[in-house]
């Protein structure tokens, strides 16, 4: 389950609903395109299907455009709550919406929610540019300049902590999050240390910057998150290096293998000029704004 819901417009799909509303995601006509937009909510339904979800609307009902009047609200984890679809069949829901710690996606279905829900008035909303790599443009790796990138190990989780920290801190989540938030952060990162989903840079035990793959999904491709680099070490192209040798290998891993380039995206703070700027320069393009809210 993924929160109290209003019976009467928030429901879970039915099986042949579920199957139109991931059509639906894949198609839906936006900037960034249907399934590289919704990226993170796709790959969320595959895993956990209908008990994931929860919609408003019905696929059956099309605006002029084509696009079904349907809202999505399907939870990532246990904090996470990815939106997407019509604004205006999110905005006619009644009764509380799923609980969320943050809320992510594109900004007519955010602020839809937002306006509806209990959080309103206490949630911080920031603004967010979401990204796309172009494959053409992420440098060759013999030409990147490679910071030393490495897939993290447990010795690394502690240093890990102090830089998700720092991310909270710079991120605008609230100030340091103590020793409870601390242990919080520890914790989920020790679980994608282990799944192999954290590439570091810096010595083991000591990393300087890291970077974790919140999807890596084989259909639908790879959402880049938690990218950080250590006050002390910014202003040398760590964070462009980062982000540049992640997304090629990546991309060189799945065509190494026979399969298709994935998506490769990621979202930050409109606010966060030379972030922007080192992502464009590991070969990424700003398609449309993104809102990102802290509950």
């Amino acid at each position: 389950m993924i929160g109290t819901l209003a019976a009467r417009r928030w429901r879970r799909p039915r099986a042949e609903e579920l199957v139109a509303l991931v059509a639906a995601l894949e198609g839906w006509e936006a900037p960034a395109g249907g399934a590289v937009r919704h990226l993170l909510p796709l790959a969320a339904i595959d895993t956990g299907g209908a008990d994931v979800v929860r919609i408003t609307g019905s696929v059956d009902d099309v605006r002029d455009d084509g696009a079904p009047q349907l809202g999505v609200a399907v939870r990532v984890g246990r904090d996470v709550l990815a939106v997407a679809g019509d604004a205006g069949a999110i905005a006619r829901a009644v009764g509380p919406t799923p609980t969320w710690r943050l809320l992510v996606g594109d900004v007519t279905a955010a602020d839809a929610l937002l306006a509806r829900g209990t959080r309103a008035h206490t949630a911080v909303a920031h603004d967010q540019r979401y990204l796309a790599a172009d494959q053409l443009a992420v440098p060759d790796p013999a030409t990147v300049d490679d910071p030393g990138v490495r897939r993290a190990v447990a010795a690394d989780v502690e240093v890990l902590a102090d830089l998700a920290v720092q991310l909270h801190v710079d991120d605008g989540f609230g100030p340091d999050p103590g020793p409870v938030g601390r242990r919080g952060y520890r914790d989920r990162l020790a679980v994608s240390v282990r799944a192999g989903a954290v590439d570091v840079v810096g010595p083991v035990g000591r990393p300087v910057a890291k970077l974790e793959r919140s999807v890596d999904h084989p259909r639908y491709g790879v959402q880049l998150a938690g990218i950080v680099v250590a006050p002390d070490h910014r202003s040398r192209g760590i964070g462009r290096g980062l982000v540049a040798v992640a997304t090629r290998r990546a991309i060189d891993g799945r065509l190494a293998r026979g399969e298709e380039a994935p998506a490769v995206t990621l979202h930050t703070r409109t606010a966060n000029a030379p972030a922007l700027v080192a992502y464009a320069a590991a070969g990424f393009r700003v398609v449309e704004p993104w809102r990102l809210a802290v509950g």
